[in-house]
């Protein structure tokens, strides 16, 4: 992802030579002796800048040569690795020179390598510099770039040069999705003979949960839509008897259920979970995921079945009564007033705990069904998720994401406030623990370390360095079953309090959107103002975009912050094409358009 049009939170971005100059041990540069002073100290200058040091052996002013850092202290000391160099030698000749005074062999990745380690100011070794050239050689050129940032990164944070951490690295660098490693392991699992059964159905109901996450509201929203279309007397008796057969064969409901009995079946059912509105009202107000404005909402509808009960007839049959908490249920569910946790919440009143469990599979049959109203109820459920897809339900979808695969459960465990329990239902624990079975096939154990180390990678190119910090999150999201592999960097600064700064931050959203590609939004926040650029290919999206500023706008307001404005760029508008095409960072995988 290296496109120059693209910006990118490192100090990539920030030319080399207008960096502080700080020599580390083992570091190698080249420099002009400007000046010499007695001691055998002299002036040296490394590109635009200069520093005093003590030279190894007496050299000639004005001479060129590539030096090492020997010592940083008490004074710097530094000694010859190539030259005297010649003005007229070109970097070419000059770089060979280097490499025979170093005695390493010159392969491409060797000068490559050297080239950038020189330029990025990176601890120089014969055996960092042999280990890199053999990393860069198991890249294609197309990802060379992003292969060579993996390895600065490792060597600045003093890791070891293996083969692990730099895929961990380079697939977060080239913005690959966890989504087709995720598939892979999951097909390994299933055929794997080897794996103990309740370990195998553990892992894979891990996958299918993080998959799944963001299918609970589209899911919750159809069932609410069956359950009102069945309720309904004044739709076709075909439809809902079509609806009763769907919810039947799903295990919603029993399957002695017919039309005639559904008030008798549903006061049967809710008996088992309450004595009547009194009792709901009771384990509404104790909830403790259902938020207070939620559950005064909820007692009033069931006061107002209390009022109109005492109203109607002594005679209120129990049933209807039923009916009436799933309608107002269901009505609720469909207006998405809630969040996940607390639709959850209220499912778990009216519906019995087999019941809620077979809703993924009502959806599924619903899905395959070719019947009209079957069709009418996945565009409905649709509709309602789209409608309510906004900044607090992603937020919830990526934390609900990031816990479920557990991408950084050993801070937790350090901190002591990680319950055990809970930690072994996450993916990566389970998938550390699988490693550990001498058993394991090397097909799946390739695949785990794969979703292993590209987890590592998110943690290691995350940092905090005191007052800076920044965070990389790569999550497989899937909205309505379609996939979209996001990576999202974002830097800001610490307060004196130690807590993240609002008022100022950068983030940017590498993204696979089906409609419109790819797509990276770069959103830039000085003192509570918004400026955001919109990177993409299509030439349409400007005016697209345009007419969705306004809610933006407002958006953001709502939560005190304020819109500078809204750029469009294309990807090539400061690269060329070819670059774009060496720099393809996206995966193949579908997604789904997000409103911004």
């Amino acid at each position: 992802m290296n496109n120059p049009s693209i910006p990118r939170l490192s100090n990539q971005s920030i030319p080399v030579s207008q960096l502080p100059l700080t020599m580390r041990e083992g570091q190698m540069f080249h420099g002009h002796i400007k000046q010499l002073y007695p001691g055998q100290m002299a002036e040296v200058q490394i590109g635009g800048q200069k520093l005093m040091a003590k030279l190894e052996v007496p050299m000639k002013a004005g001479d060129a040569y590539y030096f090492q850092v020997k010592s940083v202290t008490p004074e710097l000391q530094i000694q010859v690795v190539s030259g005297p160099l010649q003005a007229t030698e070109g970097q070419a000749k000059q770089i060979t020179n280097l490499i025979d005074s170093m005695q390493i062999p010159k392969s491409p990745e060797m000068v490559t390598v050297l080239n950038h380690f020189l330029k990025e100011r990176l601890p120089v070794s014969k055996d960092i510099l042999l280990k890199a050239a053999d990393l860069l050689k198991t890249v294609p050129p197309s990802v060379q770039s992003d292969a060579l940032d993996s390895i600065r990164k490792l060597v600045e944070l003093k890791l070891p040069l293996n083969e692990f951490d730099f895929q961990s690295l380079l697939g977060v660098e080239k913005k690959e999705g966890l989504h087709d490693g995720l598939t892979a392991l999951r097909n390994v699992l299933l055929t794997d003979k080897d794996i103990p059964t309740q370990s195998k159905e553990k892992i894979l109901a891990t996958i299918g949960d993080a998959s799944r996450i963001t299918f609970s509201a589209a899911e919750k929203a159809l069932v609410s839509g069956a359950v009102l279309k069945l309720l309904d007397e004044s739709m076709p008796r075909e439809e809902r008897f079509q609806v009763l057969q769907m919810l039947k064969s799903s295990g919603i409901m029993p399957p002695s259920t017919t039309l005639a009995n559904l008030q008798t079946v549903m006061d049967t059912n809710m008996a088992e979970r309450v004595a009547g509105a009194g009792q709901m009202k009771e384990l509404i107000q104790n909830d403790p995921v259902l938020q207070q404005s939620t559950k005064l909402q909820l007692i009033g509808l069931l006061e107002e079945i209390e009022l109109n009960r005492s109203v109607e007839t002594r005679n209120y049959q129990a049933g209807e009564q039923a009916g009436k908490i799933m309608r107002l249920v269901a009505e609720h569910i469909q207006s998405m007033p809630f969040t996940d946790e607390e639709s959850s919440a209220i499912f778990k009143l009216v519906l019995p705990d087999d019941a809620r469990a077979r809703i993924p599979e009502l959806y599924r049959t619903v899905e395959q069904s070719p019947l009209p109203v079957a069709k009418e109820l996945m565009q409905g459920a649709q509709t309602v998720v789209e409608q309510a897809i906004d900044g607090k339900v992603i937020k919830e979808v990526m934390q609900s994401l990031f816990r479920s695969l557990g991408f950084n459960y050993e801070a937790g465990l350090l901190s002591g406030n990680q319950d055990i329990a809970k930690t072994m239902d996450m993916l990566k624990p389970q998938l550390v623990a699988l490693l550990h079975d001498s058993a394991v096939s090397p097909a799946l154990r390739d695949a785990a370390e794969t979703i292993i180390a590209r987890m590592n990678g998110s943690i290691i190119q995350s940092g905090d360095t005191g007052v800076n910090q920044q965070i990389v999150m790569q999550l497989p999201l899937e909205f309505l079953g379609k996939r979209v592999d996001a990576t999202i960097q974002w830097n800001g600064r610490k307060k004196a309090d130690g807590k993240i700064d609002a008022d100022f931050a950068r983030i940017l959203f590498y993204l696979e959107l089906e409609s419109i590609d790819k797509t990276v939004v770069d959103m830039q926040v000085q003192n509570r103002i918004v400026a955001i650029t919109v990177f993409n290919e299509n030439v349409q999206l400007r005016e697209i975009g345009g007419l969705l500023q306004l809610k933006l706008r407002d958006g953001l307001e709502s939560v005190d912050y304020r819109l500078s404005g809204v750029t469009f760029k294309q990807f090539e508008a400061e690269g060329n094409r070819e670059t774009k095409k060496r720099n393809d960072w996206m995966s193949e995988q579908g997604g789904v358009d997000f409103r911004i």
